[in-house]
């Protein structure tokens, strides 16, 4: 025998605690936690970007003096190279105004820029050597002299000039260049025996080797520094220059002997 329930009877069932959702203090626990992970995961990366972005301009940098080495002693140690050994070195390089005097190979100027000096070089060629552009010297059929000079512009570069043509960067963000000159003034076969970084009152010709400084920075939107220090660097002529900044610095620092003028 069946019995019929009235509608109105029938209890609802309980809900188990367990297919409960959320409470609103739970999601917000939550939701704090996984921002504090996410925080901390952002840090890392933003940690690693800077490392990254730091290691990035360092290699830039090096990069940089590499190329400027390459260039200063590859075109320094060519001055006073010549293909007509019968013919004097002041036949063939004579007085060049105020720039060269007779039979000097190498000459300069200091502080043509702030603290930064100018470097002039000049070799005769038959298509194996290269000035600073890195184009060839004169063919064997026809040998050619070429003069040029290096010096730091008001936009920091070092410029390689053609005497006579045109001017062509070579590496930017130059803090300076600095150049003193190797002589022989005795004319003994020990080389030489004094350094100076003004030729004024001296025999140009006496050169026998070149002591070239670069210092080379970071460019603007690149800080190896994690804060603005101070960095102080020391050159030949017994000066000092600071700075306080955020910018990576290289000094590049090397003597060229100039062999076409060693005895």
């Amino acid at each position: 025998m069946f019995h019929n329930h009235h509608p109105a009877m029938i209890r609802p069932a309980r809900l188990n605690s367990s297919s409960a959702g959320f409470s609103l203090v739970e999601l917000m626990v939550a939701l704090v936690v996984g921002l504090l992970l996410l925080a901390g995961v952002l840090q890392i990366l933003l940690g690693n970007r800077e490392s990254f972005d730091a290691q990035r301009s360092k290699a830039h940098l090096q990069e940089n003096a590499r190329l400027a080495s390459f260039i200063l002693e590859n075109t320094v140690a060519h001055a006073g190279y010549r293909t007509e050994l019968d013919s004097s070195e002041t036949h063939l390089f004579p007085e060049f105004g105020t720039q060269f005097a007779e039979g000097a190979v190498v000459s300069g100027q200091a502080n043509t820029r702030g603290q930064s000096d100018t470097l002039r070089v000049r070799f005769q060629g038959e298509g194996g050597v290269h000035n600073c552009r890195g184009t060839a010297i004169g063919t064997t059929d026809e040998p050619q002299e070429t003069s040029f000079e290096l010096y730091v512009n008001d936009d920091d570069a070092l410029i390689c000039h053609v005497i006579g043509g045109d001017r062509q960067p070579l590496v930017e963000n130059v803090d300076r260049f600095e150049v003193r000159y190797g002589l022989d003034t005795d004319n003994s076969t020990t080389g030489v025996d004094r350094y100076v970084s003004d030729l004024t009152g001296f025999d140009a010709t006496q050169i026998r080797s070149v002591r070239v400084q670069l210092l080379l920075r970071s460019a603007p939107q690149e800080n190896l520094l994690p804060t603005a220090s101070a960095q102080q660097f020391s050159f030949s002529d017994r000066s000092t220059q600071t700075f306080t900044d955020r910018r990576g610095r290289l000094l590049l620092d090397q003597t060229i002997a100039l062999r076409n003028s060693l005895p």
